[in-house]
């Protein structure tokens, strides 16, 4: 996570209505910049983070399901070197990305944001951050200020029978943090899924 702040707190403005994709390349390469940045500090080597890759099969994975096709917009692959059973030690990081902007005629950004994006951690089908104990919700504020987008998102919340996204930190110049507790019909659940928005887009 504080990778993934660094990085979103060093994106450069971009047009009002720059499109998910291009948020998205700019934001990877933010990243890796932030990753050099902390393996060159701390000498030690960060895992690579992987932009648009497949959902890999988990342990309890019995055979290959619709969510190893399904495609989130970021993770990070780590061992968990303290897990119990070896055959379950690999672990992503989700990351996954949406635009927060004013709703068209048809489409409802904020709506998305949940149906789109938090749901895909709580669908079967899809099954982001599966086996992990926590994954993150990127929000790019554009012509939105960020109460209202939490009203908005939180109103898409409830629709959808979810808890409400909880304001954790709002400084100056940083992305708002949120989070979210949220119950999977999957392991690992409860599951905290940490949001962080950004006005820098």
């Amino acid at each position: 996570m504080g990778l993934l702040r660094e990085a979103l707190g060093a994106l450069e403005d971009g047009p009002d209505d720059e499109r998910e994709q291009d948020l998205n390349r700019r934001l990877y390469r933010s990243i890796v910049a932030a990753q050099v940045r902390a393996a060159r500090e701390e000498t030690e080597q960060v895992s690579v983070v992987v932009p648009e890759g497949r959902n890999p099969p988990v342990a309890s994975d019995e055979q290959r399901g619709a969510r190893e096709h399904k495609i989130p917009d970021f993770y990070w692959a780590y061992i968990d070197h303290l897990a119990s059973d070896p055959a379950a030690a690999a672990r992503q990081f989700v990351v996954e990305c949406k635009r927060l902007t004013t709703a068209t005629r048809n489409w409802s950004y904020t709506r998305q944001y949940i149906e789109g994006g938090v749901m895909r951690f709580l669908s079967e089908a899809h099954g982001y951050g599966k086996a992990a104990p926590s994954g993150a919700m990127v929000g790019y504020l554009q012509a939105l200020d960020a109460d209202q987008a939490l009203t908005e998102v939180n109103a898409s919340a409830t629709a959808n029978n979810l808890p409400r996204l909880t304001l954790r930190t709002q400084r100056d110049g940083e992305p708002i943090e949120l989070d979210h507790r949220l119950d999977r019909p999957f392991e690992q659940s409860p599951f905290l899924l940490m949001h962080l928005w950004s006005s820098r887009s």
